[in-house]
């Protein structure tokens, strides 16, 4: 067997499960060289960690920004782990009650947040009448959070600025910025390349698309991962950094929504929000996508309808 088998063998039973737990690769060298002996040089145990480290099939995983390694779950296991439990699956849609409700949190979580940046969300996931999809859809983002140009200073209901608008219209941009958002709970070195393509096809016809990962993003590989197809492809990537544990002992996503300004400055607190990567703006929404989604997807006609209702108006509509 050679120290690559090995090192598969035995690193799950040496490592961390948690990244916030990560061992240094001196301390692992020692370890190791309690189950190996001393056959294999340091520079060469530590190359062994560097390559692994970068393997999606291997247990070890290196803390991105940092130093240390830990072990990498596999993909199933962890969906044990998000899910908190398993055999206790919806008859209807597949998935279990505590998963959709963690995906509620974080879609209130992040409307708050966007609220807070000035912008103003819309939910597509789950809209009118349709089951929450916790896997997202290739088609449509779950949220859609429009940049409109409003008032500063304006009072508790927000106005457009309306000269702002008009410069807009003159320098041939729209009138309102449509940032696509495909959220995750979590994703992995196994599962990032659908996850985050599908956030690419979701968002295609707004101005320009982000993928929101619930869960910190530790795992250094996967991180430059991401950051290359995000730079890439144009899309902004962003870990919300949140304990999935701690998600659960939050309420549920309607009294987020309802919270005020104190309370929720408290679940800011749990948050450790990192930018991997920002979005590249286009310069216009793609029309005729947006026309053809719209006969599909009766959600996308009620963003439409608020759209249209808001211009109306003046005002962003609630």
């Amino acid at each position: 067997m050679n120290l690559r088998e090995h090192l598969r063998l035995i690193l799950p039973e040496i490592l961390p499960t948690s990244a916030a737990e990560a061992i240094k690769g001196t301390e692992l060298i020692r370890l190791v060289r309690y189950r190996l002996g001393d056959e294999y040089s340091d520079a060469t145990l530590r190359y062994h960690f560097s390559i692994l480290s970068y393997d999606p099939t291997s247990p070890i995983a290196k803390v991105d920004q940092g130093q240390g390694y830990y072990l990498r779950l596999k993909r199933a296991a962890a969906v044990k782990a998000l899910n908190g439990r398993s055999g206790l699956f919806d008859a209807a849609s597949g998935e279990s009650d505590g998963q959709r409700q963690r995906y509620l949190r974080v879609i209130a979580i992040f409307e708050r947040l966007s609220l807070l940046r000035g912008q103003f969300p819309f939910v597509l996931n789950g809209r009118a009448g349709m089951p929450l999809r916790v896997d997202s859809d290739w088609e449509i983002p779950d949220m859609v959070c429009a940049d409109w140009e409003v008032e500063t200073g304006a009072d508790e209901q927000p106005r457009f600025d309306e000269t702002m608008l008009a410069l807009r219209r003159h320098l041939g941009g729209p009138e309102v910025g449509l940032t696509g958002i495909s959220l995750k709970l979590s994703v992995t070195l196994e599962s990032y390349p659908p996850d985050f393509f599908q956030a690419v096809s979701a968002t295609r016809w707004t101005t320009q698309g982000e993928l929101v990962i619930a869960e910190a993003v530790s795992d250094e590989a996967l991180v430059e991962a991401l950051r290359s197809l995000g730079h890439q492809f144009g899309i902004g990537i962003t870990s919300l950094g949140l304990d999935l544990a701690l998600l659960d002992e939050l309420p549920d996503g309607q009294s987020i929504l309802g919270m005020t300004a104190a309370e929720f400055e408290a679940v800011q607190a749990l948050l450790h929000i990192q930018r991997l990567t920002s979005a590249s703006q286009r310069n216009t929404l793609d029309w005729s996508t947006l026309s053809s989604l719209k006969k599909k997807h009766i959600s996308v006609g009620e963003l439409v309808k608020w759209l249209s209702d808001s211009l109306a108006s003046r005002v962003p509509m609630k």
